[in-house]
């Protein structure tokens, strides 16, 4: 376990490396899934610091990471996880979350009213984790990612989908709608809302903005901000990112 724990601390970290040139397209940093999937025998690394403030309770993610890799035509397996710092009520815990992993497969291309179209499937494994933040069952989702193109520089997409609760095994349903424009070649304008609902409650509504730059083919930086709204706590927070391809 230590072992395990060792090689993701040190794959998180990794923010450097030496990649061909390729048109970049991330999942990061918001919410809302792409249908995109990584091309065959290729790697793709987004990863992010952030930070959220809830009342007098603060978290880091310092760093989150997502690991994408193309096994054929169309799909995708990917493993995400976090080192994270919780600050809550004077006491303070930190280590590494629980691993998800998952697989992206795209199902169509974007054609008249139909939209580029993917499924998503990933669940979260409670003891790959720091025992501060080991959870007590598994947590599985499944999502359908959608994207519209609206024009050559903007696109509309959402996500509809489903995760079972780690603490109680009940469904909690997921939607998420984001819109970009591309201002230049290089600079990307995001703005999305999402939520997440358990049956008889209220959801909880997120809104968020992002800028997203180009530093090459091959790797992009990007900036979020964003704020509960509606019927959730107050809460804010920031997060900036590098993504690769390798």
């Amino acid at each position: 376990m230590k072992k395990i724990k060792k090689l993701l601390t040190a794959g998180l970290f990794c923010f450097t490396c030496i990649a061909e040139a390729q048109q970049i397209q991330t999942d990061r940093p918001n919410e809302t899934e792409s249908p995109a999937v990584i091309t065959t025998r290729h790697i793709q690394i987004e990863s992010g610091f952030s930070f959220e403030k809830e009342d007098d309770d603060k978290t880091f993610e310092v760093p989150n990471a997502v690991f994408r890799y193309g096994v054929f035509k169309n799909a995708e397996i990917r493993i995400e996880s976090a080192f994270k710092i919780d600050h809550k009520e004077q006491e303070q815990h930190s280590g590494i979350e629980p691993l998800i992993v998952g697989a992206k497969y795209h199902i169509t291309n974007h054609k008249g009213l139909i939209p580029d179209l993917a499924l998503l499937a990933r669940v979260s494994i409670p003891w790959l984790a720091d025992n501060a933040f080991q959870e007590p069952k598994y947590s599985p989702e499944i999502r359908m990612l959608a994207q519209h193109e609206l024009s050559k520089s903007s696109h509309l997409g959402y996500n509809m989908g489903v995760k079972w609760l780690a603490e109680t095994a009940h469904p909690e349903y997921i939607y998420t709608l984001s819109a970009d424009h591309a201002l230049t070649k290089k600079i990307k304008l995001v703005a999305e809302a999402y939520g997440y609902a358990e049956s008889h409650h209220h959801a909880q509504n997120t809104a968020d903005i992002a800028v997203l730059y180009v530093l090459q083919k091959n790797m992009q930086l990007d900036i979020m901000a964003g704020s509960n709204i509606m019927h959730s706590p107050q809460q804010k927070f920031v997060e900036i990112g590098l993504s690769y391809k390798l």
